[in-house]
């Protein structure tokens, strides 16, 4: 268990000099108050256009903005936006409301880029806002200028978790939330997709959260299935419209103008996004499963971990690998309706490697998300609780894909069947899935 408060941060700092010659200066932490300046005039009949993508480009920067919601968690602030900036490019913002139909200037915002970004000419960005007073916000975005910029040159973003003030926690209408980030590249792994949810179906997840980029037409069809029966919630995520996303995690290896298509942009929105509308937010890829070893619902084993842990917001759970060139010798699940639907039978692959403790081992996380404010991919940048390392014989990933450490004999692997526990309802469930898509190949 660490306190988020003890560890050691990488302060990320922004030097520019503005056009009246003034020197900038913005950094990750702590918060940087500045003097409020004088509010700008209120303007009429607001908002002239509000997006309704989820990627709007910033009016004349090189940033994109994604998404806007209440908090005041951190003193002083009220409102926080998400957003893409280029780094070398940041300059000073005003944050622009609409109030009850008025477009009102507000105070300058505070820019904060998140410490990690692996080397990439953009970075996630939390801009701060302060709503003015008397102003029932609807709408917010951002603007380069003082007060001279009429309403109809913004684009507003509507703001999110307005019927909380932010602060307060209200009974949620999700137990479980699993946010995966980011589908690209056609992504066709339609059984093991299948599985992976109906598994965390059985497990007791409520809602799967998927960002999209691109996908198969198969896994699209799929994907629209189980949006229609509540399930999942596609979030369009056009990101290669608009940059030239990596394919990998470090720009030195893998160039391109962000870190693995958003990922960390996707992640930190997803937290916010249903931070008024679930008790836990799971955090992890499309191919991973977060499985309990001691209770069959994540339900009962986050009851007995918060008994325990009553401090913690953010619980770790370790990646473990079943290589899928390794198959169960008996064939036992290797079902003939499931040979003409593309993808892997995470069913088949039992033999688990054993991670290289003496190295650094990614982990995945469960979150509560109201004590999360900024997160990363295998841990949480800023929180307002401790966090917890869940013991792998508690609860671990089930990871099907490519070997990590290629060089073990599969008499060095352990054989897990922890899955097979769930087989006698996960195979119909799976079945019915496929056959509402007309991709089983036989009838049962």
């Amino acid at each position: 268990m660490m306190n988020n408060q003890n560890r050691r941060w990488f302060c990320l700092a922004v030097f520019f000099i503005s056009s009246t010659g003034m020197i900038w200066y913005y950094k990750t932490d702590p918060v940087i108050h500045r003097p409020i300046p004088a509010r700008c005039p209120v303007q009429h009949a607001c908002p002239y256009r509000i997006s309704t993508e989820t990627i709007t480009p910033l009016n004349n920067t090189k940033h994109l903005l994604i998404s806007a919601y209440m908090d005041r968690r951190v003193g002083g602030w009220d409102l926080r936006i998400i957003g893409i900036f280029r780094i070398d490019s940041i300059v000073p913002l005003r944050c622009v409301f609409c109030c009850g139909g008025h477009f009102v200037h507000g105070t300058l915002a505070n820019i904060a880029p998140h410490a990690e970004n692996y080397g990439f000419p953009f970075v996630t960005t939390d801009v701060m806002c302060r709503i003015p007073a008397g102003c029932d916000a609807t709408h917010v975005t951002l603007s380069i200028h003082q007060c001279n910029v009429e309403a109809h040159q913004h684009t507003l973003l509507p703001i999110g978790n307005l019927e909380s003030s932010g602060t307060e926690e209200r009974k949620p209408q999700f137990n479980f939330t699993v946010c995966i980030s980011t589908l690209f590249g056609n992504y066709n792994n339609v059984l093991q997709f299948t599985q992976t949810l109906e598994m965390y179906r059985l497990l007791g997840v409520d809602r799967v959260v998927v960002y999209n980029t691109s996908c198969g037409p198969d896994l699209e069809r799929l994907l629209l299935s189980y949006s229609q029966e509540g399930l999942v919630e596609v979030v369009p995520w056009p990101i290669d419209k608009h940059l030239r996303p990596s394919r990998g995690w470090q720009h030195s290896q893998h160039g391109g103008d962000l870190h693995y298509f958003g990922q960390l942009t996707t992640l930190n929105e997803c937290v916010y996004r249903y931070m008024d509308r679930s008790r836990y937010v799971l955090l992890n890829d499309i191919d991973e499963i977060i499985v309990p070893y001691r209770q069959n619902s994540l339900v009962s084993l986050m009851d007995e971990l918060q008994q325990q842990q009553p401090t913690a917001g953010v619980f770790l759970i370790e990646n473990h690998i079943f290589p899928w060139h390794h198959f169960e010798p008996s064939a036992k699940f290797h079902l003939p309706q499931w040979e003409g639907v593309p993808g892997i039978n995470i069913l088949e692959h039992i033999y688990r490697e054993e991670p290289d403790r003496t190295i650094y081992h990614p982990h995945k996380m469960i979150v509560q998300p109201r004590m999360v404010e900024q997160t990363s991919v295998h841990e949480v940048l800023k929180s307002f609780g401790n966090t917890f390392k869940v013991p792998p014989e508690v609860c671990r990933i089930i990871h099907v894909r490519v070997a990590l450490r290629a060089g073990l004999t599969i008499e060095q692997l352990h054989v897990d069947t922890r899955l097979w526990d769930f087989h006698e309802q996960l195979i119909p469930r799976v079945d019915k899935a496929l056959r509402g898509i007309g991709m089983l190949r036989t009838k049962e």
